[in-house]
């Protein structure tokens, strides 16, 4: 930018420099024409000493001889037009004739102050202005073009809940890395789902159809009373396939992390209540109990899922149980437990992680008809995490399991 405006802006200013300065000149000669135009030889020292104050530069009275000057200069001197004073070109002294003898001389007056600025430093002034400009116009496009990243990050799913007062874009950049490397371990852990799925799906189904297939097959060349009997059951096995399939999609929306919870304040133990009163009915020799500890205490949930977890973890304790399931609620600290264990034969060692898997069944020996399809606990577990709980799995002091969830107690 220096190198554009010195070839460009330098001989301007030099020209104009040199006018101006011309200017101050020609003032210069008119005031001495002004003072010494009517003065006498007895004046003339006063005289230079006043031309010297006004003009802030050394005057004084020189003889008229070649010694003095040079002969280009006595010639000047010599001819009409420099009746009223004569100015160098070349060293801007200027000369004033007083008489044949004797000649006032001026130094050079000095440049007035905004011109010596203006010579010598304006085009460093003006390279340091637009550079300047400059710099402040590629800041604010490169601003411009931040502030429309940061709108169309905080457009990205997942960063609505990104605290409004964060002003740091590489805050926010660090937030959409998190979020994308949440998504991407989503997409992970949902196609190995959908293949878990996939295939328990297909083993699942393998068992109601070969029924349905026998049925009909048998059908043909049975009796009256043993053709009820095969439509009954195939009857049997097509309500365990739609059992199935709502199942399936039951614990698919549950997986689905767009989907969001109904959360109101509620009592568990009132919850619990009710949903004993469904399972009982279906195990009649297995007997329930509920504790009255801390029945009052609420907390923050999604009454429906919540409902559907303890229903299924009351389901799995009266299948396994063999005579009694003891169900409890009591406080510890901030978390409400509820612990629901029986006296069944427990878990295996080693074994409690594959309990929450889609379809695992441990005991090889129970049909599928007691065992259900095999996503009860799966959807337990989905609910936990769904609302932040957790869910521990122990053995029971009964002989079986007992598996206990904590969630936090409502502050309301």
């Amino acid at each position: 930018m220096f190198s554009l405006l010195t070839t460009t802006l330098r001989p301007w200013l030099d020209d104009f420099v040199a006018d101006s300065y011309e200017s101050v000149l020609e003032e210069a000669r008119s005031a001495m024409h002004q003072y010494f135009s009517s003065s006498t030889a007895a004046d003339w020292e006063s005289i230079c000493k006043a031309v010297s104050t006004k003009l802030d530069a050394r005057c004084s009275i020189v003889p008229r001889n070649t010694h003095n000057f040079s002969e280009a200069v006595l010639k000047r001197l010599r001819q009409p037009a420099a009746r009223q004073g004569l100015i160098d070109p070349v060293e801007h002294f200027i000369y004033y004739p007083l008489d044949k003898g004797h000649i006032a001389v001026l130094d050079p007056p000095p440049y007035p102050r905004w011109l010596m600025i203006l010579g010598q430093d304006l085009h460093w002034l003006v390279a340091v202005i637009v550079n300047i400009l400059l710099v402040y116009l590629y800041l604010y496009y490169r601003e411009r073009r931040w502030t429309e990243l940061e709108r169309e990050i905080m457009k990205l799913p997942g960063m609505e809940s990104l605290d409004k007062d964060v002003q740091d874009v590489l805050e926010k950049v660090r937030r959409l890395q998190g979020v994308l490397a949440d998504a991407r371990d989503e997409h992970a852990s949902l196609l190995l789902l959908q293949r878990d799925l996939l295939h328990g799906v297909a083993h699942e189904f393998r068992s109601p159809m070969a029924r349905i297939q026998f049925a009909l097959e048998m059908t043909e060349d049975a009796d009256e009373a043993e053709q009820a009997e095969l439509r009954a059951g195939i009857h049997q096995a097509l309500n365990d396939l739609d059992k199935l399939v709502q199942e399936l999609l039951y614990y698919a929306r549950l997986k689905d992390s767009r989907s969001e919870l109904d959360v109101v304040s509620l009592k568990p133990g009132d919850l619990l209540g009710s949903c004993l009163e469904q399972v009982s009915p279906f195990y009649p020799d297995v007997r329930f109990h509920l504790g009255d500890e801390a029945r009052d205490i609420r907390i923050q949930a999604d009454e429906r899922l919540l409902k559907r977890m303890l229903l299924n973890l009351l389901r799995n304790a009266g299948r396994f149980a063999q005579s009694q399931c003891e169900i409890s609620i009591r406080l510890d600290n901030e978390n409400l437990l509820i612990r629901i264990e029986d006296d069944g034969v427990g878990i295996p060692p080693g074994k409690v992680q594959r309990i929450f898997e889609p379809f695992t069944r441990l005991d090889p020996s129970r049909s599928r008809d007691s065992g259900g399809c095999g996503l009860g606990l799966a959807i337990v577990m989905s609910i936990v995490r769904k609302h932040g709980w957790s869910i521990q799995v122990r053995d029971s002091l009964l002989g079986g399991a007992c598996f206990e969830v904590g969630m936090p107690v409502s502050r309301d």
